[in-house]
């Protein structure tokens, strides 16, 4: 059995504090706003903007549109995080930028200074430092992207079968419609 398969998570109790806390780094699994619910629930059911209607779940189709409300602001939630964190200012990404962008005008100047002389050892071992920095860094944020695309794959899952519940209760409603709503064959 592989090492991956036997993880069951930490087993300390340090470790289980660090790891509840994880969802509080990012929010991307709290609860969303009753307002954002709330919008997605008068879209879905496309009511009118004076109209505005509080969510419910009082009969069966109410509650799919409520979870598929729920289910549309954590996606979107999700998505924006994806795209906006790279540019987040304190964000380990534009920390490893940051830590390049110094490096990288160090070297030039140094060699424009030198004339292509070879390195000189403080040269090298200002090099090694900026290295050491950089490198947790960009392990640091290649781990927040994959986190932030777990969340983004979680969330558009959760957003396909609350679309799909939605659509079988609408298709139920019209049986004796002519302009019956197409369900997409599962996608697995």
């Amino acid at each position: 059995m592989s090492p991956q398969r036997r993880a069951t998570g930490p087993t300390t109790a340090e470790g289980k504090a660090v790891s509840s806390r994880n969802a509080l780094r990012h929010g991307l699994t709290a609860e969303p706003s009753a307002g954002s619910v709330a919008a997605w629930f008068n879209i879905i059911l496309d009511i009118p903007a004076g109209a505005f209607e509080e969510p419910s779940s009082s009969d069966p189709l109410r509650e799919a549109t409520l979870r598929l409300a729920v289910a549309e602001v954590r996606y979107h939630r999700a998505l924006h995080a994806l795209c906006a964190h790279a540019m987040a200012p304190k964000s380990a990404r534009q920390a490893a930028n940051k830590v390049h962008t110094e490096m990288r005008t160090a070297l030039d100047h140094r060699e424009a200074v030198s004339g292509g002389a070879p390195p000189d050892l403080a040269t090298l071992d200002y090099i090694d430092k900026m290295l050491e920095r950089l490198e947790p860094l960009a392990a640091e944020a290649e781990r927040d992207r994959r986190l932030q695309e777990r969340y983004l794959g979680e969330a558009r899952s959760e957003r396909r079968k609350a679309l799909r519940a939605w659509c079988e209760l609408q298709t139920q409603a019209n049986q004796n419609s002519r302009n019956k709503l197409k369900i997409p064959p599962n996608e697995h």
